[in-house]
């Protein structure tokens, strides 16, 4: 079994665009507070989830003929009699 392992970003902080540690509080070039707020990345793609959904239902049920395909073959046709 394979995991993946937890989604963390650096943080830019807002004044000075320095690229800081997750855990950082404060920016370590210019002091400026960073922030904090905790990110809840399931509810984030849950919510992406749902809105494909949503999309993909309202998709047409028979995908369109790949350009240039060559056209199904045509029931043969009954003999015709001789009389």
């Amino acid at each position: 079994m394979c995991f993946r392992p937890a989604e963390i970003s650096m943080k830019t902080c807002p004044a000075c665009g320095k690229t800081n540690k997750p855990v950082a509080t404060v920016c370590e070039a210019c002091g400026s507070e960073l922030d904090n707020s905790v990110k809840d990345f399931d509810a984030d793609q849950a919510a992406l989830d749902a809105a494909g959904t949503r999309v993909a239902s309202k998709a047409p049920s028979v995908a369109p003929a790949a350009p240039g395909a060559p056209k199904p073959p045509e029931a043969p046709k009954p003999p015709t009699s001789l009389s």
